[in-house]
């Protein structure tokens, strides 16, 4: 079955003006429509459960929910999750609901062959765009980990080889070695800008 997907890049495609090249001045309103959509198809659809993707930018996510999630009839958010805060609500929301909601995170595995990736789409947004979005949805990701513990998590390395997109799953024995990786992948924007840049 067909799987219902949001996405905030598709929205933009939509709106009065658009440019590819001037994505970045579109993402607000983009998100905020997707996060009205989501509201209604947790509201109103047949869907039971929600998948949440999370990562930075031009990590895979978009391909890997192409590859695996289109089909999987579900309500898929095809987002980066960068914020704790908008996290909770959205799991709040489909909670609520009555839908099962898990947690779908790709990590690059290079993250300077991501940042190649993210300069040479068409969508075009700042560089602090890529390094903000990288750390702080390494922090939501995390933070899901540790507080909730009835939400399934699945947790994917994204590799660039010869201009193809692969996808390895990260499985754990427990929860806790989940949660440690994830610490030790932490970066901060500083952090990432050194990868991307030497």
């Amino acid at each position: 079955m067909k799987s219902l997907i949001i996405s905030a890049d598709e929205i933009k495609k939509g709106l009065e003006g658009y440019k590819p090249e001037e994505a970045e001045k579109f993402h607000s309103e983009s998100a905020k429509i997707a996060d009205k959509k989501l509201m209604q198809a947790i509201k109103e659809s047949h869907y039971d459960q929600v998948i949440l993707m999370c990562g930075g930018p031009a990590s895979g996510k978009t391909e890997y929910l192409s590859e695996y999630l289109n089909e999987s009839g579900q309500i898929v958010v095809d987002g980066i999750l960068p914020t704790i805060e908008g996290a909770k609500i959205k799991i709040r929301n489909i909670i609520e609901s009555g839908k099962k909601v898990s947690v779908h995170i790709v990590l690059p595995n290079d993250i300077k062959s991501a940042f190649t990736a993210f300069l040479h789409r068409d969508r075009k947004f700042s560089d602090e765009h890529f390094y903000k979005k990288h750390s702080t949805s390494r922090q939501t990701a995390l933070y899901i980990a540790e507080n909730y513990n009835d939400i399934e998590i699945m947790l994917f390395h994204s590799k660039y080889e010869e201009g193809n997109l692969y996808f390895t799953e990260l499985v754990f024995n427990d929860k806790i070695l989940m949660i440690e990786f994830l610490k030790e992948n932490q970066l901060t924007e500083d952090e990432i800008i050194k990868l991307v840049t030497t």
